[in-house]
């Protein structure tokens, strides 16, 4: 029996909640990027 393009419920949640932690796990480092930039007052050349 193929299953081609169809993963189990239990891998298809695992993978999501993956892909979704990375997401905030990006977004909480840019968040202390900017963070440190606006503290340190530091100037970026554009």
């Amino acid at each position: 029996m193929s299953t081609d393009g169809w993963l189990p419920i239990g891998d298809a949640v695992t993978d999501r909640w993956t892909v979704l932690e990375r997401d905030w796990q990006s977004v909480l480092i840019g968040a202390a990027i900017v963070a440190l930039v606006v503290l340190l007052e530091l100037r970026i050349p554009w």
